[in-house]
């Protein structure tokens, strides 16, 4: 009785990682833009990808439904969630909100954070320089959440982290395009925290992520409330 109980604890264990290993590569393949916007998902190759079966692949999908990212379509199929500039606008907004009052409620900054905060710049200012965008945007996280994780508010960090796995698919748009401007940004913000300024920071960060969409606004296209159907109906 034993043996039987740890046998399917141990394949409940394997059942697991398998939905955990499949749900990484499609969502990491769909931020990164390897499965492009309103393009659809072939189970069979994902699972072949992935050496599991059908089943974890399934279970992966509905996790990712459930988060947005793809729209199970009757008879059509699984397919991502396009960009549209309803959805920019909808995730900027709540950004904006939690992340400017993150950073009004942060604890103070020590010197040594702050000097952190500013080798954070220069090292994506050499990643820009180099072309190394994954590292530029991997900086840029790091940045964001070394000030937002002084705010002690777990609820809030989590509904930050959960609106950057979205808004990520967006941000890949404006890389190269304004890095010194968002820089500057950037620096101000650093600047204001330096100062114990944090309600000048937080004015300064929503500067920055309004910017952000505006810039994202242009690089999509007007189709709003464009649906994940119109576009499988055109192939």
């Amino acid at each position: 009785m034993h043996r039987q109980g740890s046998n399917e604890y141990t394949s409940s264990t394997n059942a697991n990682s398998n939905v955990e290993h499949v749900l990484r590569y499609l969502r990491d393949g769909i931020i990164d833009g390897g499965f492009a916007p309103s393009s659809k998902l072939l189970p069979k190759q994902i699972a072949e990808s992935c050496g599991t079966s059908f089943i974890p692949v399934r279970e992966a999908m509905r996790v990712l439904e459930s988060e947005g990212f793809v729209s199970f379509v009757h008879n059509r199929g699984v397919w991502v969630t396009p960009l549209s500039t309803t959805d920019l606008q909808d995730i900027y907004t709540l950004r904006i909100e939690l992340e400017c009052e993150a950073v009004r409620r942060s604890e103070p900054f020590a010197s040594a954070s702050i000097a952190h905060l500013y080798d954070l710049l220069t090292r994506s200012t050499a990643a820009y320089e180099s072309n190394e965008h994954s590292v530029q945007l991997a900086l840029n996280r790091e940045l964001h959440f070394f000030i937002y994780e002084r705010t002690n508010s777990p609820r809030r960090l989590k509904l930050i982290k959960e609106l950057w796995l979205h808004s990520a698919r967006y941000q890949r748009l404006s890389i190269g395009y304004r890095h010194d401007a968002a820089d500057s940004e950037h620096r101000e913000i650093v600047d204001m925290l330096s100062s114990a300024d944090h309600h000048g920071a937080a004015d300064a960060l929503q500067n920055h992520l309004q910017t952000t969409v505006d810039l994202l606004r242009s690089q999509i296209s007007d189709g709003g409330t464009e649906l994940v159907t119109s576009n499988i109906d055109a192939t």
